[in-house]
């Protein structure tokens, strides 16, 4: 006979102190605060860095000795990590767990590789066909560097960090992974991923297609998320996406491209999508 007065947790549940019905309602708030602002202090330190005198002064000595800007800018994706790795050790100090665990940087589920490596198919075979057909592959290492430095790794690995890691990812220790509040929190941090993608001007309305196009992928990014349960994921997606469009030469940014980048940026929306459905565990807490 069981006993009525105690629950045992769902095999496919994570830890009991992920339950967030089990926490204080003051808690929760202002952690998930505490991730936003911390988010946005990111975002914003990124984009108008270019401004402080201390900064310019530092990049110039930079410049003056030798370090490349491809190698200079990765300040932002240092920014990116600490920021993101502050705000889940504070989630995981007050809620318990480690750091990796809350930034779903472990513990994810098998079957993640095979999924990015049919999923990214499309992206970067078809890339490296269609850039040898237009003459556009270039194997020069050191003129493909910077734009493969920043597409495939900088912005993949910063921007999930802090879009679904910090955003979504640490605020669902206190939401949770499922319902009405957890997607209205992905939708705004999917928003504010798209903004980073416009410049921040008077020619922003002319970047809606990018900003779109961003936004919507972003959701996806959140959905692939809150099924594999692991970041790795959208991280992998991210980069392969980048890679093959760099490859195409593709113009325009996330907005851009003609109908063969856009056909195979569909094929491999798809192929990820149906990859998760088939093989990704859903997880109910």
């Amino acid at each position: 006979m069981t006993d009525r007065g105690t629950t045992c947790p769902s095999p496919d549940s994570d830890s009991p102190s992920e339950t967030p019905e089990s926490r204080p309602t003051k808690s929760r708030a202002w952690l998930v605060a505490v991730c936003w602002i911390l988010g946005v202090g990111a975002v914003a330190a990124t984009r108008f860095r270019g401004q402080w005198d201390a900064y310019r002064s530092i990049h110039q000595w930079a410049a003056n000795n030798g370090i490349p800007s491809s190698l200079r800018n990765y300040d932002s994706l240092l920014i990116y990590i600490l920021v993101a790795v502050i705000g889940a050790a504070i989630v995981s100090k007050v809620l318990g767990g480690r750091t990796t665990e809350t930034l779903r940087l472990s513990g994810s589920q098998s079957g993640i590789a095979k999924m990015l490596a049919l999923a990214t198919a499309p992206m970067i075979l078809g890339g490296i066909a269609v850039g040898l057909v237009r003459g556009g592959l270039n194997f020069d290492l050191s003129a493909a560097w910077p734009a493969f430095s920043s597409g495939a790794i900088r912005a993949p690995i910063g921007e999930e960090l802090i879009f679904r890691g910090l955003l979504v990812a640490c605020v669902a220790r206190m939401i949770g992974w499922h319902g009405r509040v957890f997607w209205i929190n992905a939708v705004f941090a999917s928003l504010a991923f798209g903004s980073i993608h416009v410049p921040w001007n008077h020619d922003a309305l002319g970047s809606w297609p990018a900003f779109l196009v961003t936004s919507a992928g972003g959701v996806w990014y959140v959905w692939l998320l809150a099924r594999w349960r692991s970041l790795w994921v959208s991280i992998g997606l991210h980069a392969g996406m980048n890679l093959g469009w760099m490859l195409m030469g593709a113009s325009g940014g996330a907005g851009g491209g003609g109908w063969i980048e856009n056909i195979l940026r569909v094929a491999t929306i798809a192929v990820a999508t149906k990859a998760t459905l088939r093989m990704s565990k859903r997880v109910e807490s």
